[in-house]
């Protein structure tokens, strides 16, 4: 844990002093990989968005975090087996 607390940056959360960050990862059921394939663009929209309001909705809740977060997305769209996982 102090390897993993090392690398984040120096900078204090406001109003607590802490510094938090989390890395989340949502994954799309497998068996909505064939309607991906022919809407991707659309269905990776959707992903996104959900994701952030997901997000935000727990972030601003003051029994979690009680703060507006800072959100970073990537999308992967396979896994480490190569395999089509998509996943942001």
């Amino acid at each position: 844990m102090a390897a993993e607390q090392a690398m984040l940056l120096p900078v204090p959360y406001p109003s607590t002093g802490l510094r938090t960050c989390f890395h989340v990862v949502f994954t799309l059921p497998h068996t909505l990989n064939p309607l991906i394939r022919v809407n991707r663009a659309r269905l990776y929209g959707l992903l996104f968005c959900v994701v952030a309001r997901t997000l935000r909705t727990f972030a601003r809740d003051p029994r979690h975090l009680g703060a507006e977060p800072a959100i970073t997305m990537v999308l992967h769209t396979w896994g480490q087996t190569l395999e089509e996982n998509p996943h942001a």
